[in-house]
C-alpha cells in the first residue's frame, strides 16, 4: 500500500481567496484522492494572531464536512511572512528549506494588495446602471495610488550604494513571490519529474495591453499598479515555456551552487489562474457601500456574467484544480482549448466561472494580445464564450499571430528585466549581511 503525501504552499491565507482556496483544496483532495493519500497545506499570514485564526477556521470546516476517519489526512502548518519586506521572505525560505519537508508540491502565488483608495461613485453609479453585467467585471472606477513605496528593505548603512526604490504593490503582489519561488527552488525541484512541482501566479480578470508600461516595470507611474502588475504576471507566465524566455526561466528556476543542485529532479510547472469577480477586503469601503457591492456583484451573476463569483470559496475553483491536476490532465485540458495548442508551448490563463445558480467551473480566459493559448490563430467561433460571448470583454478583439509575437517579445524582455532586478536584491542582501546588517 502506497503512502502519498502531498504539501501545497498558500500565501495570504488570513481571509478573502486565500483562505477560500485552503479550504476548498481540503475538500477537493478528500474527494479525488485515494484514501491513504494526505495533504499538508502550508499557509502564510503577517502575524502569529491572523495564523491563529485561520487554524481554527481549517479544523472547523474539516471537522465539520469530513467524517473523523478523514481527519488524519489533512493537516495545517502555520506560517508567518510579510511580502513587501525581502528579508521576511528569506527567513520563511531558509526555513522552510530546512525542514523536514521532501518537496513542494506546489505554491499558489496569492497574497497580495490593491493599492486602491477608493471608488469614483460619480462613474461607477451610472456606468453599473447602463450596464451592470459588465461594469462590475471590468471597472474603470477604481482610484489606486501613484508610486507607493515599500519601507526600506535592509539596515540604514549596510550597503555602499543607495537602496533603490521598490513600489509596495509591486512588492507584495508579484516581487515578493518572485523571490519567495525562487528560494524555494530546491524544494520544489525535488519533485518527481513524472509530477513536478507547480508555481501558480494568481492573477485578475482585469489587465489588459494598454494597463503594463514597458517602461515601468514596477508600475510606479501609473494609477493603476494593481493592474500593471498583473499584467506583468500574466506576461510572464504565459510566455514560460517559449524559446525566447528559456534562458531567463532557466536561470529563475537554478539551483545551481546550492546544496539541493544534485538532488534536482524535475523543474516546475507555471500556471496562472485569476479568480473572476470575488468580494474581499481587498477593496477598503464602508459596511453600507460593501453590502451595496455584494449586491451589485450578484446582479451580475443573474444578468449573465459567468465571472461574478462573489464567494472566496466558490472563486477558489480555478486554484485548487490547477494544485491537484495532473500535468497531463492540465496540458490536454490547454490542447482542448483549441486545436492548434497541441503542437505549439501554448499556454492558458484559467479563470473560475460560475452560473446562475453558483455552480462552478474552470474555463480558459481570453487574454489581451494573447487570445487563449498563444497560438495565433483564430479561436472564437469554438471558445466556449463565442465571438460575443458573456465571458467576452466588450470590444475584444482577437489576438492575431503578430501579436502573439509582440506578446511573447515583450516577455522575453521583462523576464531578463525580472532576473537582473532578482540578482541586484540578492547581491544587495549579501552585502548587508556581510556588513552585519541583515
Amino acid at each position: 500500500m502506497s503512502f502519498n503525501k502531498t504539501n501545497i504552499l498558500v500565501t495570504g491565507a488570513n481571509g478573502g481567496l486565500g483562505l477560500g482556496i485552503c479550504l476548498r483544496l481540503i475538500d477537493d483532495f478528500l474527494k479525488s484522492r485515494n484514501a491513504t493519500d494526505t495533504l499538508n497545506i502550508i499557509y502564510t499570514t503577517r502575524s502569529t494572531r491572523k495564523g491563529t485564526d485561520t487554524l481554527k477556521t481549517l479544523q472547523a470546516h474539516l471537522h465539520r464536512y469530513h467524517p473523523s476517519s478523514q481527519h488524519n489526512r489533512a493537516t495545517f502548518q502555520a506560517e508567518n511572512v510579510e511580502l513587501t519586506k525581502l528579508l521576511s521572505v528569506r527567513d520563511l525560505a531558509r526555513k522552510l528549506n530546512s525542514s523536514e519537508l521532501p518537496q513542494l508540491d506546489a505554491i499558489i502565488c496569492n497574497a497580495g494588495i490593491g493599492g486602491w483608495v477608493g471608488l469614483d461613485w460619480f462613474t461607477a453609479i451610472p456606468a453599473i446602471l447602463l450596464d451592470i453585467r459588465n461594469n462590475t467585471v471590468w471597472p474603470t472606477f477604481k482610484l489606486g495610488t501613484i508610486g507607493a513605496l515599500t519601507k526600506p528593505q535592509l539596515p540604514e548603512g549596510s550597503l555602499a550604494d543607495p537602496e533603490p526604490p521598490l513600489g509596495e504593490v509591486f512588492c507584495a503582489n508579484l516581487f515578493g513571490h518572485y523571490m519567495l519561488v525562487h528560494w524555494l527552488m530546491p524544494l520544489l525541484r525535488a519533485c518527481d519529474d513524472g509530477t513536478p512541482g507547480k508555481i501558480i501566479w494568481v492573477s485578475s480578470l482585469e489587465p489588459q495591453s494598454h494597463h503594463f508600461n514597458r517602461d515601468d516595470l514596477q508600475g510606479l507611474r501609473t494609477d493603476a499598479p494593481y493592474e500593471h502588475g498583473k499584467r506583468l504576471t500574466d506576461i510572464l507566465a504565459l510566455t514560460s515555456t517559449r524559446s525566447a524566455t528559456e534562458k531567463a526561466v532557466a536561470s529563475f528556476t537554478s539551483v545551481e551552487g546550492t546544496k539541493s543542485e544534485q538532488a534536482a529532479r524535475s523543474v516546475p510547472r507555471q500556471h496562472v489562474y485569476h479568480p473572476g469577480v470575488v468580494v474581499t477586503s481587498v477593496i477598503s469601503l464602508y459596511w453600507i457601500l460593501q453590502q451595496a457591492y455584494l449586491l451589485g456583484i450578484y446582479l451580475a451573476r443573474w444578468v449573465g456574467s459567468p465571472w461574478s463569483n462573489v464567494e472566496p470559496y466558490t472563486a477558489a475553483h480555478g486554484a485548487t484544480w490547477l494544485a491537484l491536476a495532473s500535468e497531463e490532465e492540465i496540458q490536454q485540458a490547454e490542447a482542448d482549448a483549441h486545436p492548434a495548442a497541441a503542437a505549439k508551448a501554448c499556454k492558458v490563463k484559467w479563470g473560475t466561472t460560475v452560473n446562475r445558480a453558483g455552480r462552478s467551473t474552470v474555463r480558459p480566459t481570453e487574454v489581451d494580445k494573447w487570445g487563449i493559448t498563444g497560438s495565433g490563430e483564430s479561436f472564437a467561433s469554438t471558445w466556449w464564450g463565442g465571438s460575443s460571448g458573456l465571458g467576452r470583454k466588450p470590444g475584444a478583439m482577437e489576438a492575431k499571430a503578430e501579436d502573439v509575437e509582440e506578446f511573447v517579445a515583450l516577455g522575453a524582455e521583462v523576464w531578463e528585466e525580472m532576473e537582473e532586478l532578482r540578482r541586484d536584491w540578492e547581491r544587495r542582501i549579501e552585502e548587508s549581511e556581510g556588513n552585519g546588517g541583515a
